[in-house]
Protein backbone atom coordinates (compact mmCIF):
# COMPACT_ATOMS: atom_id res chain seq x y z
CA UNK A 1 0.00 0.00 0.00
CA UNK A 2 1.53 3.50 -0.53
CA UNK A 3 1.23 6.45 1.28
CA UNK A 4 -1.03 8.18 -1.47
CA UNK A 5 -3.80 5.10 -0.64
CA UNK A 6 -3.14 5.61 3.11
CA UNK A 7 -4.09 8.90 3.08
CA UNK A 8 -7.10 8.77 1.03
CA UNK A 9 -8.94 5.94 3.16
CA UNK A 10 -8.38 3.10 5.58
CA UNK A 11 -6.72 0.12 4.94
CA UNK A 12 -10.13 -1.90 4.90
CA UNK A 13 -11.35 0.14 2.23
CA UNK A 14 -8.42 -0.15 0.13
CA UNK A 15 -8.74 -3.89 0.03
CA UNK A 16 -12.34 -3.87 -0.39
CA UNK A 17 -11.94 -1.22 -3.62
CA UNK A 18 -8.91 -3.28 -4.64
CA UNK A 19 -10.98 -6.76 -4.74
CA UNK A 20 -13.80 -4.64 -7.02
CA UNK A 21 -10.84 -3.84 -9.15
CA UNK A 22 -9.89 -0.41 -8.48
CA UNK A 23 -6.34 0.35 -8.11
CA UNK A 24 -4.13 3.98 -8.35
CA UNK A 25 -4.35 5.55 -11.54
CA UNK A 26 -7.64 3.72 -12.65
CA UNK A 27 -9.77 4.99 -15.76
CA UNK A 28 -12.27 4.00 -17.99
CA UNK A 29 -14.28 5.53 -20.19
CA UNK A 30 -17.64 7.44 -19.28
CA UNK A 31 -19.16 8.51 -22.93
CA UNK A 32 -21.22 5.18 -22.89
CA UNK A 33 -22.86 6.21 -19.19
CA UNK A 34 -22.95 9.59 -20.13
CA UNK A 35 -24.62 9.11 -23.59
CA UNK A 36 -27.28 6.46 -22.25
CA UNK A 37 -27.82 8.81 -19.31
CA UNK A 38 -28.38 11.34 -21.32
CA UNK A 39 -30.51 9.73 -23.54
CA UNK A 40 -32.83 8.12 -21.94
CA UNK A 41 -33.48 10.39 -18.28
CA UNK A 42 -31.77 14.33 -19.65
CA UNK A 43 -28.86 13.71 -16.98
CA UNK A 44 -26.36 16.57 -18.06
CA UNK A 45 -23.25 15.07 -16.78
CA UNK A 46 -20.69 17.47 -15.01
CA UNK A 47 -16.99 17.18 -14.29
CA UNK A 48 -16.85 15.93 -10.79
CA UNK A 49 -19.26 12.92 -12.02
CA UNK A 50 -17.34 12.58 -14.44
CA UNK A 51 -13.78 11.98 -12.26
CA UNK A 52 -15.38 10.09 -10.03
CA UNK A 53 -16.91 7.37 -12.69
CA UNK A 54 -13.46 7.39 -14.50
CA UNK A 55 -11.79 6.41 -11.32
CA UNK A 56 -14.74 4.22 -9.65
CA UNK A 57 -17.39 3.46 -12.37
CA UNK A 58 -18.13 -0.13 -12.96
CA UNK A 59 -17.21 -1.10 -9.53
CA UNK A 60 -19.38 -3.61 -7.30
CA UNK A 61 -18.77 -4.70 -3.64
CA UNK A 62 -21.18 -7.51 -2.13
CA UNK A 63 -19.41 -7.02 1.36
CA UNK A 64 -22.51 -6.78 3.81
CA UNK A 65 -22.92 -7.31 7.50
CA UNK A 66 -21.74 -5.78 11.33
CA UNK A 67 -20.08 -2.17 10.54
CA UNK A 68 -18.48 0.42 12.62
CA UNK A 69 -21.18 2.58 13.42
CA UNK A 70 -24.26 0.98 10.89
CA UNK A 71 -24.71 -2.13 8.65
CA UNK A 72 -22.17 -2.09 6.02
CA UNK A 73 -23.57 -1.71 2.45
CA UNK A 74 -23.19 -3.65 -0.85
CA UNK A 75 -22.75 -0.90 -3.56
CA UNK A 76 -22.78 -1.21 -7.42
CA UNK A 77 -21.14 1.90 -9.21
CA UNK A 78 -23.42 1.98 -12.37
CA UNK A 79 -24.55 5.18 -13.35
CA UNK A 80 -27.28 3.03 -15.35
CA UNK A 81 -29.16 2.29 -12.55
CA UNK A 82 -31.04 5.14 -12.51
CA UNK A 83 -31.43 5.84 -16.26
CA UNK A 84 -35.09 5.75 -16.41
CA UNK A 85 -35.17 7.45 -13.24
CA UNK A 86 -35.09 11.11 -13.92
CA UNK A 87 -37.76 12.81 -11.81
CA UNK A 88 -36.68 10.78 -8.26
CA UNK A 89 -33.04 12.11 -9.18
CA UNK A 90 -34.86 15.68 -9.53
CA UNK A 91 -36.82 15.18 -6.40
CA UNK A 92 -33.49 14.26 -5.04
CA UNK A 93 -31.71 17.18 -6.26
CA UNK A 94 -34.24 19.66 -5.17
CA UNK A 95 -34.37 17.95 -1.26
CA UNK A 96 -30.49 18.46 -1.28
CA UNK A 97 -30.46 21.91 -3.07
CA UNK A 98 -27.59 20.81 -5.75
CA UNK A 99 -27.59 19.05 -8.90
CA UNK A 100 -27.20 15.28 -8.13
CA UNK A 101 -26.04 13.09 -10.83
CA UNK A 102 -25.70 8.87 -10.22
CA UNK A 103 -23.34 7.32 -9.90
CA UNK A 104 -24.63 3.80 -8.36
CA UNK A 105 -26.70 2.05 -5.70
CA UNK A 106 -26.49 0.97 -2.55
CA UNK A 107 -28.19 -1.20 -0.23
CA UNK A 108 -29.21 -3.89 -2.48
CA UNK A 109 -30.82 -1.12 -5.08
CA UNK A 110 -33.13 0.13 -2.30
CA UNK A 111 -30.97 3.95 -2.71
CA UNK A 112 -29.67 5.61 -4.97
CA UNK A 113 -26.06 7.69 -5.16
CA UNK A 114 -25.37 10.61 -6.37
CA UNK A 115 -22.87 13.32 -6.97
CA UNK A 116 -22.83 17.09 -6.78
CA UNK A 117 -20.82 19.26 -8.71
CA UNK A 118 -18.71 20.21 -5.71
CA UNK A 119 -17.81 16.07 -5.16
CA UNK A 120 -20.35 15.51 -2.22
CA UNK A 121 -21.89 12.27 -2.32
CA UNK A 122 -25.78 11.58 -0.90
CA UNK A 123 -27.71 8.06 -0.95
CA UNK A 124 -31.54 8.07 -1.12
CA UNK A 125 -34.43 6.97 -2.77
CA UNK A 126 -37.55 8.66 -1.56
CA UNK A 127 -35.72 11.35 0.70
CA UNK A 128 -31.91 11.85 0.29
CA UNK A 129 -28.63 12.35 2.84
CA UNK A 130 -25.60 14.19 2.08
CA UNK A 131 -23.24 10.41 2.91
CA UNK A 132 -20.16 12.34 2.76
CA UNK A 133 -18.64 15.86 1.65
CA UNK A 134 -15.81 13.99 -0.59
CA UNK A 135 -16.13 10.79 -2.57
CA UNK A 136 -13.27 8.88 -0.90
CA UNK A 137 -15.24 9.64 2.44
CA UNK A 138 -18.35 8.07 0.92
CA UNK A 139 -16.75 5.02 -0.06
CA UNK A 140 -14.91 4.52 3.33
CA UNK A 141 -18.57 5.02 5.05
CA UNK A 142 -20.20 2.36 2.31
CA UNK A 143 -17.22 -0.19 3.24
CA UNK A 144 -16.85 0.31 6.64
CA UNK A 145 -20.74 0.93 7.66
CA UNK A 146 -20.12 4.46 9.39
CA UNK A 147 -23.32 6.60 9.52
Amino acid sequence: MNAETTQRWSAETDRVLREAGWFPGRSVPTQEWESTLLEHGGFEIHEAARRFLAEFGGLESRERGPGRTMARMGFSLDPTVAEWDDEIFDVLSEEADTDLYPIGSADRRNSYLGIAPDGAVYIGMDSVTLLAETSDRALEKLVEGIR
